[in-house]
């Protein structure tokens, strides 16, 4: 591989396998938002929520308890998905 390749794969996280799993996981995690948008308005109204690995890892009423609750699991906010779930879901049109 070349200098710019090797440079390319640090900034996304290192080994192309690593790489790979690391978006392997995000895809997962963001059908979850994608698909349970419905069941988190329910669940978790005007609540910000990281989602990581598929799954709802935490939930609070302000992002910096959210953040906390993240780091004391050990959850990269980096690689966890953090949304602020609305009671009314928003349309975008494109």
């Amino acid at each position: 591989m070349n200098d710019f390749g090797t440079h390319l794969l640090e900034q996304f996280g290192g080994a192309p396998d690593e790489v790979a799993t690391d978006l392997r996981a995000f895809s997962e995690t963001a059908r979850v938002l994608s698909d349970e948008q419905k069941n988190l308005i329910g669940s978790h109204p005007l609540q910000w929520v990281g989602i990581y690995e598929g799954k709802v890892s935490a939930s609070s009423r302000t992002l910096t308890s959210l953040m906390d609750s993240l780091e004391r699991q050990g959850i990269p906010a980096n690689k966890a998905i953090i949304r602020f779930i609305e009671k009314n879901q928003s349309t975008l049109i494109l």
